[in-house]
């Protein structure tokens, strides 16, 4: 019997002998170091302008959320205001950290600028239009309009085709006549509407109607044009230009912003994103003069946006800075420089038309012009301003 325990005790020692040596082993072993750093990605920038006396507004973004090979991180906001909040005129910084569970980190920032557009001088961000040295901007008042009156200002505006030397009606289906534009709340509005019956001008039928609103004064090379406008929601267009008379043989045309406010399975595919867009012309037109022929030639350029172009109130803006050379800027900042396919040397007319395109055609599964309120409808400039260059 104490044989039998004696070996029993033996074996029992062994046993936990073994185990103690396992444990040891195993606790000896150092687990893996996760060396991977988190990842985050911030949003693009936000830029936004707001009314002048205007201090604050509210700015809602996707809040950043770090992501990590394993469970456990942990995003935080270190810096600037939360989506929602209320931002101040200036520029605020966001910043967000994530840490994982081992204590990588890695963050991401991205800027809010609220800002005013300006009095006197040309709407300008951090890289926007610059001045030159010795020069100052001075507005050019019978070319600027504010629109604060709560009329039509008509001596500096034709807003009737049939005066305003060019006698363009429109393209068909859409008409421009007078009676669509208006100006309240500090606005200029420019409203679109489906006629219940059509209208016959000129043996061309129309069935929907816009307007083209054109300066009485002219501008020239060195000046800088800008307008503040939201578009409308509908498949005609939102635009801002400058408009030349025929020059024998030039037929010139400079479109600072030209877009719509709805595209469609209708419309061209090169078009799908003109409801987004930022895009400018420079034309040379087709014209035959006294024997000589110029065939059609563009520059153009444009930019994606991630808005609709109805979303907001967006500040276009173009510096006709020499006969070849113009830039353009958007909400305050350099997009694009284009070069013109000839000399943009003679003077043009500011023009804001609201018309139909061939390439953006009437959709007829739409009932939007049927029941838009005015502010769908209707194609909303905040203000227009033109800019000289003078010594100081």
């Amino acid at each position: 019997m104490l044989k039998i325990n004696f070996s029993y005790f033996l074996y029992l020692i062994f046993i936990l002998s073994f185990a103690s040596c396992s444990n040891d082993e195993e606790e000896g072993i150092p687990e893996p170091k996760d060396t991977i750093n988190p990842t985050i990605t911030c949003v693009e920038p936000i830029n936004v302008i707001v009314n002048i006396g205007t201090t604050e507004t509210r700015i809602t973004y996707s809040t950043p959320v770090g992501k990590d090979n394993l469970p456990g991180a942990i995003t935080e906001q270190t810096s600037g205001l939360a989506s929602g909040s209320l931002f101040p005129i200036g520029t605020t910084t966001n910043t967000f950290i994530v840490t994982d569970a081992a204590g990588n980190t890695v963050s991401c920032s991205f800027d809010v600028t609220v800002a005013t557009p300006s009095e006197d001088k040309p709407f300008s961000l951090e890289n926007g239009v610059g001045i030159p040295t010795g020069k100052k901007w001075t507005k050019v008042e019978n070319l600027s309009d504010e629109f604060n009156n709560g009329t039509f200002d008509d001596s500096k505006w034709h807003r009737d085709p049939a005066t305003d030397g060019f006698g363009w009606i429109g393209r068909p289906p859409g008409l421009f006549e007078a009676d669509n534009v208006s100006v309240s709340d500090g606005n200029l509005n420019v409203t679109t509407l489906k006629y219940q019956t059509p209208k016959v001008v000129n043996g061309k039928n129309f069935t929907h109607g816009g307007a083209i609103i054109r300066s009485k004064n002219s501008g020239g090379v060195g000046n800088y044009y800008e307008c503040r406008m939201k578009a409308n929601k509908t498949v005609m267009s939102s635009t801002f230009w400058l408009a030349f008379k025929e020059n024998c043989p030039r037929k010139l045309e400079l479109d600072i912003q030209e877009c719509v406010g709805r595209v469609h399975s209708g419309t061209d595919t090169w078009a799908n994103n003109f409801d987004n867009i930022y895009h400018s012309n420079i034309f040379l037109h087709k014209r035959t003069c006294n024997g000589v022929t110029n065939e059609e030639k563009r520059s153009q350029k444009g930019v994606t946006l991630t808005e609709k172009n109805y979303s907001r109130y967006f500040v276009y803006g173009c510096w006709w800075k020499s006969e070849t050379e113009i830039l353009f800027y958007l909400d305050g900042e350099y997009s694009f420089t284009l070069t013109p396919p000839t000399n943009y040397d003679i003077e043009g007319f500011i023009t804001m038309a609201i018309e139909t395109y061939d390439w953006n055609p009437i959709d007829p599964n739409s009932n939007l012009f049927e029941t838009g309120s005015f502010d769908d409808l209707s194609t909303k400039y905040d203000w227009v301003r033109t800019w000289k260059l003078e010594d100081k």
